[in-house]
């Protein structure tokens, strides 16, 4: 039997390449899902945000900094998937700085509710970013516009939110190394 301390080390928790590893593989995985329509995901033909997903994942314990960079990253891959307009940056870039201070002021503990709550509100934020670039930049009529983003945001913020648990939970010690009680990284 081990100690903690006399424990060998985990390559996926306590290796900075493992880490990044898992960063890059999982990534990967959420940009093919983002592509692929499973039977039994979607609600109204709507699938869950993957990537919002996966960026309220990283964000939740990261300081403003590296949410910022991951949400410009992701932002920019998404935008090369689907096409440039209308842009995900803006909305992702959003998600990520929500994120990162509903966790940093403590108002939210780390349980399957919260989870839920936070990727609900943030691809709402998100599908409105998405709708103003539409409302401002095309020339649609606005009440299609709104009608659209009304069935959209709400069926994405209830499949996403539904999914993000079974995300969230296997992710978040891979994605995080152990931190001595705290529950920020510097």
């Amino acid at each position: 039997m081990y100690l903690r301390r006399n424990t060998p080390p985990s390559f996926w928790q306590d290796t900075p390449w493992g880490r990044r590893l898992v960063i890059v593989i999982s990534v990967i995985f959420s940009c093919i899902l983002l592509m692929v329509r499973i039977p039994g995901l979607e609600l109204v033909g709507v699938t869950p945000n993957w990537l919002l997903i996966w960026l309220v994942t990283w964000s939740v314990k990261r300081n403003l900094w590296q949410s910022v960079i991951a949400a410009v990253s992701l932002g920019l891959l998404w935008d090369s998937l689907t096409g440039v307009f209308p842009s995900h940056l803006l909305g992702l870039l959003a998600v990520a700085l929500l994120t990162t201070n509903v966790y940093r002021d403590e108002y939210v503990k780390e349980d399957a509710i919260s989870i839920m709550l936070i990727v609900f509100g943030m691809v709402i934020i998100n599908e409105t970013v998405i709708a103003l670039q539409y409302s401002l930049q095309t020339s649609i009529p606005q009440l299609d516009i709104w009608l659209n983003y009304q069935k959209n945001s709400l069926a994405s913020a209830v499949v996403s939110s539904l999914w993000a648990p079974l995300v969230y939970f296997p992710l978040s010690p891979l994605l995080h190394p152990p931190s001595g009680g705290k529950h920020r990284l510097p």
